[in-house]
């Protein structure tokens, strides 16, 4: 409502002013477009006002259109009669100057708070971030967990031939005779071991001391493969039994783990640990 009034105030006072201006001698152009200007301004506070919040804006606005209104005037009341027209030109200039500060330092603290949004919402993709990895992770070895294991199984049945599973011997009593951090050492080893053997993307730690991998290796060689996966924790006592079955997309990814898993029971049944436990 005030806003509206307003506007009304400063439509009459600009008609009133340019039909007196008519009827005053000499030359009008530039008058009128003083008058053009000082309107356009003052319409501009009325409006923007309500929607800022910086008061030495709509402050330094108002000094500028009182220094055009001046400047108006100055071509029709003399210096003498109304002394205040001197400052027109000082007013403008002081207006113009407390704008640009006003509109400085609300980019300033724009960036600002630019700057601390930005900073949220990295904070909040790292935190996504970490959820969805220790949500697919398992968080001793690193390496994906039995969900992760599930979600990728379609995927990987299709890029691999030979899903594998793997089972640790003796782990228990090497966990028992050399303690927890030692068997957590364990695992964590032969994590990265087969990591490095079938890619990161491609192991999984499905619970305990049992691991799964999707891969082609040549089943027929699973010695090699053992003796790779042992080599930094056969010290320990332990060993690996391995089992394996061939990937198919047309087969539920409970069945095949458990065709694997019969595979890694039958190895293990089958040979004996190769071991050397380390003298305590």
């Amino acid at each position: 409502m005030i806003q509206k009034l307003l506007y009304g105030f400063i439509g009459i006072f600009v008609v009133s002013f340019y039909l007196w201006m008519r009827e005053q001698p000499g030359d009008l152009l530039d008058s009128i477009e003083e008058l053009f200007w000082f309107a356009i301004a003052s319409v501009m506070i009325v409006y923007s006002a309500p929607h800022l919040k910086n008061n030495i804006l709509i402050c330094a606005w108002s000094i500028y259109c009182v220094g055009l209104l001046l400047d108006l005037l100055d071509d029709f009341i003399a210096v003498d009669i109304f002394p205040v027209i001197a400052l027109d030109t000082s007013l403008k200039q002081f207006g113009f100057l407390l704008i640009c500060y006003s509109l400085y330092t609300m980019i300033v603290r724009q960036r600002e708070s630019i700057s601390l949004l930005n900073n949220e919402i990295q904070q909040r993709k790292r935190l996504e971030e970490k959820l969805k990895f220790d949500a697919t992770h398992d968080e001793l070895t690193q390496i994906g967990n039995r969900r992760a294991c599930f979600t990728q199984f379609p995927s990987l049945c299709k890029k691999y031939t030979t899903l594998f599973y793997f089972d640790l011997d003796d782990f228990k009593c090497a966990n028992d005779k050399f303690g927890h951090s030692c068997g957590d050492l364990i695992l964590k080893k032969v994590a990265q071991s087969l990591s490095e053997l079938f890619g990161e993307e491609n192991c999984f730690r499905i619970g305990g001391d049992e691991f799964v991998a999707f891969g082609t290796f040549d089943t027929e060689n699973d010695e090699q493969l053992r003796k790779k996966l042992l080599e930094e924790v056969f010290e320990y006592g332990v060993g690996i039994s391995i089992g394996f079955t061939a990937t198919d997309t047309d087969v539920a990814p409970d069945k095949l783990l458990h065709l694997a898993d019969a595979s890694m029971y039958s190895n293990k049944s089958l040979k004996s640990v190769r071991s050397k436990p380390r003298v305590s």
